[in-house]
């Protein structure tokens, strides 16, 4: 690979690895606020809550609710391995890329050094 398909791929991975971490931090947000709305509707004692759909706000049943939450916190858990795990892959993808493009310029530096 020329180093100009390697700086290009290097950028390309950077801005996948921008991306990634960007939706992560909003997958962990997610995660923490249902984590705080379960706690919440642990503590209360009514059997009905409300909800929001959309801009209105629906009286709904709070086991239903907390099944809901339950549920989506699952997925949102998910989520987040799949995301920490691109992530990972990601950041290992650019090291390599990152130490082949510093091998080729050395060699370029070391021919072009020599004369």
């Amino acid at each position: 690979m020329s180093e100009a398909e390697l700086a290009k791929k290097y950028e390309q991975t950077l801005e996948e690895l921008r991306f990634v971490s960007l939706s992560l931090q909003q997958y962990k947000a997610r995660l923490v606020e249902i984590e705080k709305a379960l706690k919440e509707l642990e503590k209360s004692s009514d059997n009905y809550v409300y909800k929001a759909l959309g801009r209105l706000l629906v009286k709904a049943d709070k086991n239903a609710v907390i099944e809901e939450l339950k549920s989506e916190k699952e997925l949102v858990e998910i989520k987040v391995k799949e995301f920490e795990r691109k992530e990972k892959l990601l950041q290992e993808r650019l090291k390599s890329l990152e130490r082949q493009l510093r091998a080729k310029l050395s060699a370029r530096g070391a021919i072009t050094g020599a004369g």
